[in-house]
């Protein structure tokens, strides 16, 4: 009598259960890599658009830290030398026209024109090359912003 080959038995419920889990996990776990890849390229990414704008932002700093210590002055005048108000008013004006315009956020921006108004109204008489420089300082503003994804609200 002849034997006949038989065909291996086909695998076992457990044994294709086990392989599909295998590949499972491997998925898995690759999937999990990438996302974690993404995540932390993101976060790279943000941290070198915050380093980027760092030079803005100490800049920005240090000119409201003059714009105030110059209307604490222009404010409290009975306390205060003639001569240290009219140094003040003139750094104010400075900062108001040129540099602090420069740097300012939006809401900063009003403000200093509603201290302007309170203290020396005078401040927000310009003439035209202070306006232009005004202006020229608002649109440096807006390209630093932009540039280094600053937010300006």
């Amino acid at each position: 009598m002849l034997k006949v080959a038989t065909m291996p038995e086909t695998k076992s419920k457990l044994e294709l259960l086990a392989t599909t889990v295998q590949v499972m996990s491997v998925v898995i776990g690759v999937v999990i890599s990438v996302l974690s890849f993404n995540q932390t390229r993101l976060k790279e990414a943000a941290a070198r658009e915050i380093e980027a704008a760092r030079p803005f932002y100490t800049l920005r700093q240090s000119l409201y830290t003059e714009a105030i210590q110059a209307a604490g002055v222009m404010a409290s005048p009975e306390v205060h030398t003639e001569d240290e108000i009219a140094q003040s008013r003139k750094r104010f004006r400075e900062l108001y026209i040129g540099e602090l315009s420069m740097v300012e956020a939006r809401e900063v921006e009003s403000q200093m024109v509603a201290l302007a108004k309170a203290i020396d109204p005078d401040l927000l008489q310009m003439n035209d090359a202070q306006r232009a420089t005004y202006n020229l300082a608002h649109a440096l503003r807006d390209s630093f912003t932009y540039s280094w994804k600053v937010e300006n609200h």
